[in-house]
């Protein structure tokens, strides 16, 4: 029996009500989530003045979430990989909405620190989740697209509504101490609302056949899903013990994790800071610089990556996206140290420029294919994809856990021109490494992609 065949009507399938469905409460909370850090970034020596902090509790305050995602995408990724999708999915909805409503009650530092931390493990859940169960649903025709807009459009567009809402509440003078908490609980609304949609998803049909051999319910959820009849003769579980299949397919997962974790260290988050950024240029506005990159750059370069995603492939946009950024960042520094070295509208305008190209090019690239979750997915097979797209959020979120460290300690210790020279490098040499290293995956079924219909085939084989 082809494995390819019983998911035949899913991956041929027109995208439909359940897709849009999918596809919505998917965004959602990757909305959420942006919508969150970036009021962090914007916030932070807001926040740190309002609670009188400094030292390590500054430190926390700005990173405790990625301490907490790393364990959260642990938790997640090893249960959805033995209990099931089904089984954990809008639980990780559930503490970004209660992270985010304790946080709009919080007096002091320590307690901002520890909602942050119950949303973080919200966040682990979510880049573990989301791509999952959106990915093993989705046709192989438009897959890359549908992952790649739960963050080329939703994750902008929730740093939009986070500077919008910081830029309303300044415009009306409202106290500092009172507009975080208007913000974080605005926040909580939106997964708070699509808990209970989650939680009615069914069951991932990959999960159903791969893991769990329950042929009657696959065939229910195909139906349900495609309105198709699919015919199951043969017991389909992947019978390779799962430490097996980790040790065979470390290889992808560590690649998955390592250009995740290579994004982080030519981020906008760490190496294009907020602060470092927009004042030289002219704006000390961080919620308007926030907004302005977003809609200028950040965007476009998402809606593109769209258009271009099934149809180039994931390699080529990763590569030219890591390479954009890498350029972007040497340009930078090059402008700002050696041709304009004063800080009027020239510099403004050339180092907008240079920096817009930079976060089009990110968005355009590995914004939304490796951050996007498109690899775990793609390059794993259904039996360890769990436990596998956990180890890689965990790597991506130490990622940005060592960048948020080494910046600045490169900054303070070399100067800004060795910190954004080595980043710019690293660009380089995550753009090679994708041209080098990754299999391209468009518009292949997953057990296509992931080379269990070959194994499937050899292990049917040897029983006959």
């Amino acid at each position: 029996m082809n494995l390819k065949d019983v998911f035949k009507p899913l991956d041929e399938a027109k995208f439909n009500v359940y897709h849009l469905n999918s596809l919505l409460i998917t965004t959602l909370g990757m909305f959420t989530i942006s919508y969150n850090t970036t009021f962090v970034a914007i916030e932070i020596d807001n926040l740190s003045k309002i609670f009188h902090v400094s030292g390590i509790l500054f430190v926390l305050l700005a990173t405790s979430s990625l301490y907490a995602a790393v364990i959260g995408a642990l938790i997640f990724g090893f249960i959805s990989n033995f209990k099931g999708r089904k089984a954990v999915y809008g639980y990780e909805a559930l503490l970004l909405s209660i992270g985010s409503i304790l946080g709009s009650l919080t007096n002091n530092a320590i307690e901002m620190i520890l909602t942050q931390f119950i949303f973080g493990i919200g966040i682990g859940g979510d880049f573990v989740m989301s791509p999952i169960v959106l990915g093993e649903f989705a046709e192989a025709r438009d897959r890359g697209k549908l992952l790649a807009f739960a963050v080329g459009v939703t994750g902008p567009l929730g740093s939009v509504a986070s500077s919008l809402v910081i830029l309303a509440l300044n415009s009306l003078n409202v106290p500092t101490d009172l507009s975080y908490r208007i913000v974080l609980a605005l926040g909580s609304i939106i997964p708070a609302s699509i808990i209970y949609l989650r939680r009615k998803v069914p069951e991932s049909p990959r999960y159903l056949a791969r893991i769990k051999g329950d042929n009657e319910e696959l065939k229910n959820v195909i139906k349900k899903v495609t309105n198709s009849d699919v015919s199951v003769n043969a017991d389909l579980r992947d019978r390779t013990p799962w430490f097996e299949l980790m040790k065979r397919y470390s290889w992808f997962i560590f690649l998955a994790g390592l250009l995740w974790f290579l994004d982080h260290m030519v981020n906008p988050g760490g190496v294009f800071s907020l602060a470092l950024v927009a004042k030289p240029i002219g704006i000390t506005n961080l919620a308007l610089f926030s907004l302005l990159v977003t809609v200028l750059a950040s965007i476009p370069g998402g809606l593109l990556n769209l258009a271009l995603i099934d149809r180039w492939g994931r390699k080529p946009l990763e590569a030219i996206g890591f390479l954009g950024m890498g350029l972007s960042l040497i340009a930078f520094y090059l402008l700002k140290s050696f041709i304009l070295s004063s800080s009027g509208d020239t510099l403004a305008v050339i180092g907008g420029i240079v920096l817009g190209l930079y976060h089009f090019t990110h968005n355009l690239g590995p914004a939304n294919i490796s951050a996007a979750g498109i690899f775990n997915v793609e390059l794993i097979p259904t039996k360890i994809r769990g436990i596998g797209s956990g180890l890689v959020v965990a790597i991506d979120r130490t990622g940005a856990l060592v960048n948020s460290a080494i910046f600045p300690f490169l900054v303070s210790n070399f100067g800004l021109g060795l910190a954004v020279g080595l980043g710019g490098f690293l660009g380089i040499v995550a753009a090679i490494a994708t041209l080098v290293l990754v299999p391209e995956t468009k518009r292949k079924p997953l057990e296509e992609a992931t080379g269990e219909d070959r194994s499937f085939k050899e292990f049917e084989e040897v029983e006959k």
